[in-house]
């Protein structure tokens, strides 16, 4: 017996023991951290949505808007709630009598859809990935995708206020305790012109390519299409159908959008990189001027082929109708894209000064758009063809490189940015989406003259006897009253285009010899304000809004548009003179 009761005090002691030890570790080492839970059942911090900021155009108008969507908290009381979609009249009605029971979200608005999409870019919710790199993001917030919304994301985002209440042990509401204040993101003032952009896109009319209206004087960036393109309201939709629990009917759409063969996602403008073809004529020409390879006088007899050894180089003339252009200057083989002439013009230059002259204008390198994914492009020469191949770089190399042909890639938006330069007295400026308070500008060192020349063949080419014919009315009914005296600078200030076209090969040769072929077209544009025609009554309200801003707020003098239109499936050869020229062609008769 007395062995028992030792044995149940020793097991009482040990008991009361481990308490105290429990007791002490409860009260002492962990008091502060149980204190906190408790006070933290006691709290509930409610995170508000606050507006994302926005995108002006040039003009200071929204590029976008963010449209409130009401929902009802079906238990007001509760941090849990169910919600229950509100139209706008519903709401409205309810914040009458019931504010309390009434929230909302933000949907954004993108008006233009397709026309400034591949620009602006759309929003979607975060996923697992954001998490992992930001874990300070909010698992309710959603982040920009693609374009100007991704790039400047964390200017637009708003950070909502935060309402920190007491309440019950079932997570009822209280009494309110703090409110921390709403911070907003910075609306954003960008260059674009969105009616500029719709007639884009309008040209274009499905085609796949891009194309880039720039202001020849500072290199703002007006439009910036990639075609086809998308609608990034459909992704508005998605979230809220997801939110609210309804029919998925936008996530069939997103769906068909990634199957797309087109691939309406991928911006052709900064991110496509393509052989100029004759475009880069230009920068041939004036490399070729100014380093005295040739002069204003020098000519070459076209025959239709140039032979090398066994080899054999043809003009595009004597390609396709079997003809010859005889004896041609520059002026001419600018006007008429003379391979002839620009082979020869490339040999006696030289394939080192010519690539030293390509990465002057900006080939081989991204303009720093505020966009990312953009790519450099590749400016081959002699030593890059040893080092990349092992190979030695050969007459036909050069030839070639002397055509845009070869392995010259440009994009889209390098061939508008070379553009700029001629048009602004050889002057390359930065190429920005953004309104540009002071120029970044640098001097590429060409002589006046040497520019004069090229502007002059650039006219020719978009007149009479060259090779844009589609843009042949525009100059015909401008040369009317121009004073022929004039400088090819003036005459462009007077209205007249001048353009270069170009027909660029690509991949493997079928059968016959002959390969896919990519159209481009870039021309500079004279803007006379007062030759634009007057919308009538409310046929084009867009129209006639932009008609009223500018000239209230006004318009550049010159504007470059460049286009490229892609070799597809149904149309394999794109031609620059029948396929990328009626582009620019219906875009002027847009402005005008």
């Amino acid at each position: 017996m007395r062995l028992k009761l030792l044995f149940l005090l020793l097991f009482f002691q040990a008991t009361f023991a481990l308490l105290l030890v429990r007791l002490f570790d409860v009260q002492i080492f962990k008091g502060e951290n149980f204190f906190n839970l408790a006070e933290n059942n006691r709290y509930f911090t409610k995170k508000n949505v606050a507006e994302r900021a926005i995108f002006l155009d040039r003009y200071g108008q929204p590029l976008l808007s963010n449209e409130k969507i009401y929902f009802k908290y079906l238990n007001q009381d509760s941090f849990y709630s169910d919600k229950e979609f509100l139209d706008k009249d519903e709401a409205l009605r309810l914040l009458a009598s019931d504010s309390a029971s009434v929230g909302y979200e933000f949907k954004r608005n993108y008006p233009h859809k397709e026309a400034l999409a591949s620009i602006l870019g759309y929003l979607s919710p975060v996923t697992a990935d954001d998490l992992a790199k930001n874990p300070n993001l909010a698992l309710n917030s959603r982040l920009g995708r693609m374009g100007l919304e991704q790039f400047f994301d964390q200017n637009l985002r708003s950070i909502g206020s935060v309402n920190k209440f007491e309440v019950n042990a079932l997570g009822q509401r209280q009494r309110l305790v703090s409110l921390e204040a709403a911070q907003y993101g910075d609306n954003i003032s960008t260059s674009l012109d969105p009616y500029l952009s719709v007639l884009a896109y309008q040209a274009m009319a499905g085609k796949k390519g891009a194309v880039v209206i720039m202001d020849a004087k500072n290199g703002e960036i007006l439009s910036l299409l990639s075609s086809p393109s998308f609608d990034p309201n459909v992704f508005e939709d998605n979230w809220l159908e997801s939110l609210y629990n309804r029919e998925r009917l936008s996530s069939t759409k997103i769906q068909a959008y990634l199957q797309d063969e087109n691939q309406v996602f991928f911006n052709r403008s900064i991110s496509g990189a393509y052989p100029p073809g004759s475009v880069f004529k230009l920068v041939t020409a004036v490399a070729a001027l100014q380093e005295g390879a040739i002069e204003e006088n020098t000519t070459v007899d076209d025959q239709g082929t140039l032979k090398v050894g066994d080899f054999e180089y043809a003009n595009w003339y004597f390609t396709q109708y079997g003809r010859t252009e005889g004896v041609v200057d520059v002026k001419k083989a600018l006007a008429r894209s003379n391979d002839i002439f620009f082979y020869k013009a490339a040999e006696w230059l030289g394939p080192n000064k010519l690539a030293e002259y390509a990465r002057l204008f900006g080939f081989g390198s991204p303009t720093g758009l505020q966009l990312g994914q953009e790519l450099a492009g590749l400016v081959p020469d002699p030593k890059w063809k040893e080092f990349t191949r092992g190979e030695n770089w050969y007459l036909g190399n050069t030839y070639h490189f002397g055509i845009g042909q070869g392995d010259l890639l440009v994009t889209p938006i390098q061939v508008a940015s070379m553009t700029q330069a001629l048009a602004n007295h050889g002057q390359l400026c930065q190429s920005s989406l953004l309104s540009t308070v002071k120029q970044n500008c640098r001097d590429l060192g060409i002589e006046d003259q040497y520019l004069e020349i090229v502007l002059q063949g650039m006219i020719a080419a978009c007149s009479q006897g060259g090779t844009a014919y589609p843009l042949f009315p525009h100059n015909a009914q401008i040369l009317v009253n121009l004073d022929p005296s004039l400088s090819a600078s003036e005459q462009i200030s007077q209205g007249m285009i001048a353009c270069k076209t170009g027909t660029a090969e690509f991949g493997a040769a079928d059968e016959r010899g002959y390969r896919k072929t990519h159209a481009w077209t870039t021309a500079i544009v004279g803007i006379d304000k007062e030759k634009i025609s007057p919308v009538e009554g409310e046929e084009n309200i867009l129209k006639s809004n932009w008609q009223k801003l500018i000239k209230e707020q006004g318009f550049p003098d010159k504007l470059i548009i460049t286009v490229l239109v892609e070799s597809d499936g149904e149309k394999i050869y794109s031609e620059g003179s029948q396929d990328a020229a009626p582009v620019i062609a219906s875009i002027i008769k847009g402005i005008f």
